[in-house]
């Protein structure tokens, strides 16, 4: 069994990838979207002119409108690394590029995906907000996966993220890590084989 020789890098390769791991399963149905974006600064504008006025209302409305889409707008990730190539080594920074989470030669490294089938629970369809939980069913057999970066030569194992993001998302950031590190001279552990 013999290995090709790594390829070499394209001239231009980027020398960086930032891999944030949206989910965005996470924000929540848009009956609750509606009402954080609405209905709070409403019953805020509400409580607040019965205690102090008209003008204060009117203050506490935007305001509380202004934090609701703040919150809304703050995307929840599951986290989030950034890849650097540099002379043939592959670095996991942490987000801020401040911590070094690992290291791997270039041409011993592999991308994986860890795949998992989750049921999630869902409401029930009845128009009183208790009886959608009492009614509450398990759903359709899901798929999720995270990304992992695997040491060919050895049993190290990085997953970029401790959660698992929808199996779409990690599909389609896999095949961009895949892509960033064929521009940087990467050959996959299966095209390095030959009959």
């Amino acid at each position: 069994m013999t290995e090709r020789p790594a390829r070499k890098a394209e001239p231009l390769a980027p020398a960086e990838l930032v891999y944030a791991a949206n989910d965005a399963s996470r924000r929540g149905s848009s009956a609750v979207v509606m009402f954080q974006l609405f209905s709070v600064p409403l019953i805020v504008g509400l409580i607040v002119s019965q205690l102090a006025g008209g003008t204060a209302a009117l203050v506490a409305i935007v305001a509380a409108g202004g934090a609701a889409v703040w919150w809304w707008k703050r995307a929840p990730h599951a986290g989030g690394v950034v890849l650097r190539v540099d002379d043939g080594q592959l670095y996991v920074l942490s987000a801020n590029r401040k911590v070094e989470k690992e290291r791997f030669a270039l041409d011993d490294v592999d991308v994986v995906l860890d795949t998992k089938t989750i049921q999630k629970v869902q409401e029930g369809g009845s128009a009183i907000p208790a009886m959608r939980f009492i009614d509450a069913t398990v759903g359709p057999e899901l798929d999720t996966a995270r990304i992992v970066v695997v040491a060919t030569s050895g049993r190290r194992r990085l997953a970029l993220t401790e959660d698992y993001v929808t199996h779409m998302d990690a599909t389609e950031w896999f095949g961009k890590i895949r892509v960033f590190l064929r521009k940087s001279g990467w050959i996959p552990a299966d095209e390095r084989e030959t009959e």
